[in-house]
Parts: structure tokens; sequence; C-alpha cells
């Protein structure tokens, strides 16, 4: 089948470079971790990498070469400058992910159900140079294939907000080369939260979007903190004045295409049966403990599901 997108777009100011070489669960070399960069709406988006130190030769042995990305993100580590580490009037780098993904992230919560989120993986890493910043705009955007799993109104405490939200499954793929020639088979799906605002509710309705259908959703990562103030007035002194942070994280649909078919997508439902078998098993062995839900950073085998930092990349934390 061909290679469905499932794309993540972040350029931001780096806020704090967190890659750093250790060894995997099996004693491999490696090199991982991330940058959360803060685009201008102060989003702060955090982007994980990972790779292998050495090269695989073509019985998947580890070869004494160190392998393109290994020597990357050691350049990574060593040389981009977050905030943490400037000196005053000095600017962080900026760095634009143009590669970054949607990847599944699920682990067991202090109350033993399992709590689904996303993480956002990526390979390459791009710096911004000093003389493109003014042109460069700091914005995180998705644009996802997959199948609607479910459309339902947004309901906070207990009020009907006027939004909607959308889960779609993404298809996760796996890959027999790289290029044109590249043959992808399906591999798993990733489900991905999704909402769109009241004022397009209606148009996203007329357009004919409904659960089972395959479409392109396309749209901007939101993960802010809004500060507010409150004052309770003092029956003697000052008013008491506290600040109240409110955490919003959304991936906003902003368009999509035409309602297709899975099946105009090289997919048959005894595909998408299996793909929903799979993820049901994926998670009622995280239930039970018979496994820790394991990701792969862009690609690789690294155990990366870890119950999300509220300052980081966290959307919609699903029982």
């Amino acid at each position: 089948m061909k290679e469905l997108t499932n794309r993540v777009t972040v350029t931001g100011k780096l806020v704090k470079n967190a890659i750093e070489e250790f060894q995997t669960k099996k004693g491999e070399d490696a090199i991982g971790g991330s940058l959360v960069l803060r685009t201008a709406d102060n989003s702060e988006h955090e982007i994980r990498f990972f790779a292998y130190k050495f090269k695989k030769d073509e019985n998947k042995n580890f070869t004494t070469e160190e392998s393109y990305f290994y020597q990357k993100y050691m350049d990574a580590k060593d040389n981009l400058k977050d905030i943490e580490h400037c000196s005053e009037g000095e600017n962080p780098d900026i760095i634009s992910i143009t590669d970054g993904m949607f990847t599944d992230n699920d682990f067991k919560g202090n109350d033993g159900s399992v709590v689904s989120t996303n993480t956002i993986s990526a390979r390459f890493i791009n710096k911004v140079e000093p003389k493109d910043y003014d042109s460069t705009v700091l914005e995180a955007k998705f644009e996802v294939e997959g199948i609607i799993e479910k459309i339902e109104d947004e309901v906070v405490k207990n009020v009907p907000s006027g939004n909607l939200v959308v889960v779609m499954d993404a298809i996760g793929q796996t890959a027999d080369g790289f290029g044109k020639d590249a043959v992808y088979t399906a591999d798993k799906f990733i489900p991905v939260k999704m909402v769109v605002d009241k004022s397009m509710a209606t148009a996203f309705r007329q357009a004919g979007y409904y659960e089972g259908a395959f479409t392109k959703l396309v749209g901007t990562v939101i993960n802010s903190v809004e500060i507010t103030k409150q004052v309770e007035k003092a029956a003697f002194g000052t008013d008491i004045e506290k600040e109240v942070r409110s955490y919003i994280r959304k991936n906003e649909i902003k368009s999509g295409t035409a309602v297709s078919t899975i099946f105009e997508h090289e997919l048959t439902q005894e595909i998408v049966d299996a793909l929903k078998a799979k993820r049901k098993a994926k998670l009622a062995e995280i239930k039970s403990g018979s496994t820790n839900g394991t990701e792969t950073a862009a690609g690789f085998e690294k155990n990366t599901s870890t119950p999300a930092p509220q300052t980081t990349y966290n959307p919609f934390a699903q029982n």
C-alpha cells in the first residue's frame, strides 16, 4: 500500500535540550531524548528522538561504524543552545521539525486503568539560521490521514461546549525500504484525539464526516498555559490575589479532505479488524501488567511510553 500521511511540523525556540547518550534495556548503545520547542502562541512541544550508536549490517547485527543519526544527535546534544543555557541578552536556537509524527503512548495509570496519549517523534533536526529568524513562523501543525473512530459533542463540567471531539485512528505502517520504491504495510492504529471549534462544528457536520470514514484532517497543535488572576476581597487590608493556571492542550482541526472509504486506500475490512484486535490486545496486556506500553521513536526500538509531564506534550489523556 502507499504511504499514509501522519505528519507534525513544529518550528520554535529551543526551551530545553534533553538529548543524551544511554543504553537500552538490552544493553545496546544509543542516543535519544527530546527537544522542547516554544511556538509563537507560547505552546511548548516535546519532540522525541532515538538512534542506535552503531549501524547494522544486512543480518541486523551491529557493526563498529557509527550511525548517521547518532552523529547528528551528538552534534545536537553538544551544540544546540536552549533557553536555560543562554547568557543574558543571548537568544536560544530556533529549531524546525518537518518530519514529526504522532505516536501512541499507553501506560497504566495510578488507578489501574490504561491511559492513552500521543507523543511526537521525529528523525531530522533542522537549525534555523539567524538571518532567517525574522521570516520564520513559529508554529505547530498536523496533517493526518486515517479512519474516524468517534465524533461526539464535547462536554465540559457536564455542560456541552459546542465543540466537537473527533478521534481518528491514524495507520502506523512498516516499510521494506526507503524512497519511492518502498512498500508499506499497515501495522497498527495510532488513535489521535482532535477538536473542532464550535465556530466550525456545523460546517464539519455538513461535510459528511461519519464514524468509519477515511479522510485527512489538518490543523494546529496547541499546548499552552493560560494564567488568570483571581482577587478575593479582604475584610481589611489588601485584597488577596492568586494566579490560576489552566492547561490548554488540543489538536484543533482547521480543515479536511472529502470523505472516502477504506477500500480506496488499499485497506480491507479484514485488515482493519486485525488492527482493532491488535490495539485491543495491547491495551489489555498493559492493563494486566504483563507488558509496559512500548513505542518506537521515529521507527527505532526504544521503550518511551511514560506518563508525560504536565509541562510537555500530553494532549487528551484518555482512560
